[in-house]
């Protein structure tokens, strides 16, 4: 099973230095992804993604015959498979506490076209979203509650850094996720394609449960603290508000999107769903 498998004990080994600089994005990593743990590997798997490069400690390759055997198909699949130290894992792992289970995949290419594909569209706009954990919480969130695609503007950080995509678990391999368009750029091809652009704004907006989120929709979520840019705000054809009560001024940027997600699914999959048969229905 094991007769592919390199062995690496050094830290100071190129390929260890690959890893960190695709982690801190300090080398040229427009064309690769670090997955830590064998569930986002294997997402990555199921999306059609190459692996490059894998990685596992001696004894998890010794201890766990999932992961081994998942080892083993991929090199015969001409990917890069290496047996590592606990102490090169550390090196080349980003998280923590490693899982042992570390590789590099190409990054998806996805368009705005892919984004805009399904309809009735309901598209995340994400302007400025800084924190990696929340914007691979609104990625998971816009998967599980069947938003369309996600698209990252302005300064949000890398939805595919490994930070987003632990978050995402997942999610970012399962709907189309675009990095970096302008946000300009986005409200203005999003209405070429039919889309309503609403601006989910703290207060002074229609109140989210008054708004028809069942049409094609691009909903631009603002980045946390200083929430939309006031031009974006303006450009949009709406704006939405969700109900707070109390002193707080406004929410964290997932659990805004996930409330605006998840009335959508009400209006889209519940709200107009038929009433279920009785008895006398059978009549």
């Amino acid at each position: 099973m094991y007769t592919n498998v390199e062995q690496v004990t050094s830290r100071r080994n190129v390929i260890v230095a690959a890893f960190r600089g695709v982690a801190t994005g300090q080398v040229a990593a427009h064309d690769r992804v670090l997955l830590d743990g064998r569930h986002l590997v294997e997402e990555a798997i199921r999306a059609g993604l190459s692996i490059t490069v894998l990685a596992m400690t001696a004894s998890r390759l010794a201890d766990d015959p999932a992961a081994a055997a998942l080892a083993s198909s991929l090199a015969d699949a001409d990917t890069r498979v290496l047996s590592v130290t606990d102490r090169v894992m550390e090196a080349m792992s980003p998280v923590t506490s490693p899982s042992g289970f570390v590789a590099l995949a190409e990054r998806p290419t996805v368009t705005l076209d892919e984004v805009m594909a399904r309809r009735p569209q309901l598209v995340l706009g994400l302007v400025d979203i800084q924190n990696p954990g929340n914007l691979g919480a609104i990625i998971r969130t816009a998967h599980a509650g069947d938003a369309t695609g996600v698209v990252t503007t302005g300064e949000c950080t890398d939805p595919y850094g490994w930070k987003a995509l632990r978050g995402a678990m997942g999610g970012t391999f399962r709907i189309p996720v675009v990095r970096r368009a302008a946000p300009m750029s986005l409200v203005a091809h999003a209405r070429s394609c039919g889309l309503e652009v609403v601006a989910i704004v703290a207060r002074g907006g229609t109140q989210l449960y008054d708004v028809d989120l069942t049409r094609p929709t691009l909903a631009m979520v603002g980045g946390e603290g200083t929430g939309l840019p006031q031009d974006l705000v303006s450009a949009a054809d709406g704006a939405l508000s969700i109900p707070m009560l109390g002193a707080a001024e406004s929410l964290n940027a997932a659990t805004a999107a996930g409330l605006v997600i998840y009335e959508a699914f009400r209006q889209r999959h519940i709200a107009s769903a038929p009433p279920p048969a009785t008895e006398d229905d059978n009549r």
